[in-house]
């Protein structure tokens, strides 16, 4: 374990982060082409219907991000001091959790999933795909997570990737079978997803119980309640989950404002959209993803000069993308939008024109998130979210509803982004003090 997480600051950073991306990338290529398929195989009406239930697959992802986010912290920080016995707690205790969490929400979605449709802003000419993609979405929950961040946290960083691209592959592969072979429409989108949820739910049952190398292997037994794991996952995993659960709200609210004032085709044109800035936005995910066991590994060793080294790289990545990316955006927002939809070319293309711009300070909340993580700062990641959801964008949004234009909302949208970008310099450098007090053992 040692061994994969010291070396030079830079190199290390190159690796990790360039395979985390790599995962990321095979992901986000995953949720534009599946977009990409539903609406040049389904309709740009059915793309709506991905948007719409987006939310619930937020919602539940920040679960399995409060786990893997809690967790993988308190397990790279453990393995640097030496605790293994307490790692083995921790994915037990995670591995429970998920599964009681996961059921109930299939159980309750299936339940009330056509009220659940009318809080999520959906349009009647939506409402029939969105039933079709969201029971089988719903169904697949329970298989909807493969830990690969605790993968990551031990410094598999290859066998994580192996959780993301295999899925991501085989959906690909079955997305244009289903969707145009045997002409399935959403639901073969949404059963593509399924089976290749299965490979990675496979995986992570030979990675975590059968795998001879895995630092942190489990048996069956270890599946169980840990009042004292819990706490320790949470304290640092809350904030990734109620992070999760603001984007949900502000999806919600997102797609009841654009129904409102631009009916089906605006939620259809942000739903492209959004996946396209997600792509887009991968490499900062994967820079976060790759620096946070670097940083909880040199925490836990007290090597705090190489952890500021380690922060310094990667805020100065994050701002010469977040240039190039809103750049290359803002002139291919209409060739990029002709490949899913021409009939929504001009709006798609004009909200993109926008929001391409939130790409410039994208990149520095990830950071301080991964920063403070590493540290085992719940309670200041947990401020961080909650502000950033409650005092920055669900207020932009309400404040752009009132307006009553699209481009009102497009604009909300970059604008709040720019917000939370300061709103996280600003906690950082309050923070800072955690490590520049403290002598470097290391």
């Amino acid at each position: 374990m040692r061994n994969k997480l010291e070396g030079p600051v830079g190199r290390l950073m190159l690796s990790l982060c360039t395979q985390t991306t790599f995962s990321l990338l095979l992901y986000h290529a995953y949720s534009l082409t599946d977009t990409f398929f539903v609406a040049n195989g389904v309709g740009g009406t059915a793309s709506g219907a991905v948007g719409i239930f987006a939310p619930v697959l937020t919602l539940v992802n920040g679960i399995s991000s409060t786990l893997g986010t809690g967790g993988g912290s308190v397990i790279s920080r453990s393995l640097g001091e030496g605790e293994n016995l307490k790692c083995r707690r921790i994915v037990g205790c995670m591995m429970f959790v998920w599964l009681l969490s996961s059921a109930v929400i299939t159980v309750a979605g299936l339940a009330l999933l056509e009220p659940l449709l009318d809080i999520l802003g959906c349009t009647s000419e939506i409402r029939p795909y969105a039933l079709d993609y969201g029971r089988i979405m719903l169904l697949s929950t329970v298989i909807s997570t493969g830990f690969s961040s605790i993968m990551r946290a031990q410094g598999d960083i290859g066998y994580s990737t192996l959780q993301w691209s295999g899925p991501v592959l085989i959906n690909l592969v079955l997305d244009p079978v289903f969707i145009y072979g045997f002409r399935w429409g959403i639901s073969g989108a949404a059963l593509a997803t399924l089976i290749a949820q299965l490979f990675s739910a496979a995986n992570s049952v030979y990675y975590f119980f059968f795998r001879k190398k895995t630092p942190c292997r489990v048996s069956f037994h270890d599946i169980r309640w840990n009042v004292s794991a819990c706490k320790e996952i949470v304290s640092v995993g809350l904030p990734a989950f109620l992070g999760s659960l603001g984007s949900s709200l502000v999806g919600t609210l997102g797609n009841q404002v654009l129904g409102a004032v631009g009916g089906t085709a605006a939620i259809s044109a942000f739903t492209i959209v959004s996946r396209v800035q997600s792509f887009a936005s991968t490499p900062f995910s994967g820079v976060m993803q790759g620096i946070q066991p670097m940083l909880g590994f040199d925490f836990g060793r007290r090597s705090y000069a190489r952890i500021k080294r380690t922060i310094m790289y990667a805020f100065r990545f994050a701002l010469a993308y977040g240039v190039f990316a809103a750049v290359v955006l803002y002139f291919t927002s209409e060739q990029i939008i002709a490949l899913f939809d021409k009939e929504l070319l001009t709006q798609g293309g004009a909200a993109l024109r926008v929001l391409c711009w939130a790409l410039l300070t994208a990149g520095l909340m990830p950071i301080v998130q991964a920063y403070l993580q590493a540290l085992g700062k719940g309670r200041q990641v947990l401020f961080l979210s909650l502000g950033s959801v409650f005092l920055i964008r669900l207020p932009a949004l309400l404040i752009a509803g009132v307006f009553q234009t699209v481009e009102g909302v497009w604009g909300a949208l970059t604008a709040s982004d720019w917000l939370i970008a300061l709103w996280a310099v600003i906690n950082y450098i309050n923070q800072r003090g955690a490590i520049d007090e403290k002598p470097d053992k290391k």
